[in-house]
């Protein structure tokens, strides 16, 4: 893959519509399987563009990484895609994203957990200056493993925030935009979620939160049942199928754990 068409798919896949996901589990979805579906759609986009670039037609034999690539190629192009090679090359990316569960579970900022939004971002956009350097110096390997890391985060934020309860449709061009800031975000003392005894309340999310468009997230909460420092009274799940695990702030919870949605 030529420098150029790893850059295009880089910003394409960083910056293209997200799809959502439910527990590695037992959800239909996953890390692994949604970067799968995005990668090759967004080869399929991107090999479309190039080969617009190059002026040949883009006429795929199928649906498969290697007849993308070779169609991207073109008519013209020497040698031959190797469908091994290219499957291996996929599967760095997507070993890298699911062992971002395994080498950084405690880690907020690699899942936008506790209200960590800037320490999130912080890590895309090293992440993306890392990935881009290495593609200059054709070290494609450490580039594709970078990737599959940045999109596990990038997925995490919006499944561990309140993205979409608050109504958008549409990925959040700041994260990846240094130029724009990230705005009305929670901090630890902000009550974001309300009292829910039973455990199964379908709204756990105050109302004046979703009213401002205030962004937050949850907290990890798998090996300590503690609450985070500074948290506002008791706290409640947010957008995890293991209820115990992501937790947001309440402002007088009674014990209760309730889930927000179903994206892991």
């Amino acid at each position: 893959m030529t420098p150029v068409l790893g850059i295009a798919l880089l910003t394409l896949v960083l910056s293209g519509p997200t799809v959502a996901f439910l527990s590695i589990q037992g959800g239909a979805s996953t890390h692994i399987s949604i970067t799968r579906t995005a990668l090759l759609q967004k080869v399929t986009e991107t090999c479309q563009k190039v080969a617009a670039t190059a002026r040949h037609e883009f006429n795929p034999t199928g649906s498969s990484p290697e007849e993308l690539v070779q169609a991207c190629l073109g008519p013209t192009a020497t040698g031959e895609v190797s469908g091994a090679k290219f499957h291996s090359a996929l599967q760095e990316i997507y070993t890298q994203n699911g062992l971002v569960d395994r080498d950084f579970v405690n880690s907020a900022p690699h899942h936008f957990n506790s209200e960590a939004f800037l320490e999130g971002r912080g890590l895309i956009r090293e992440g993306m200056a890392a990935i881009k350097a290495n593609i200059g110096k054709e070290n494609f390997q450490a580039a594709r493993e970078t990737l599959g890391r940045v999109l596990h985060t990038l997925q995490d934020f919006y499944s561990h925030s309140n993205w979409v309860e608050l109504g958008y449709t549409e990925p959040y061009i700041n994260l990846i935009r240094p130029d724009l800031p990230l705005e009305n975000l929670a901090d630890i003392y902000t009550a974001t979620c309300s009292d829910c005894a039973s455990g199964k309340c379908p709204n756990p999310i105050l109302p004046n939160i979703l009213k401002e468009k205030k962004l937050t997230s949850g907290y990890m909460g798998i090996f300590s049942a503690a609450k985070p420092k500074g948290c506002v009274g008791q706290q409640c799940g947010a957008r995890e199928t293991f209820q115990a695990s992501f937790q947001c702030h309440d402002a007088k919870a009674s014990g209760g754990q309730y889930s927000i949605g179903a994206r892991n």
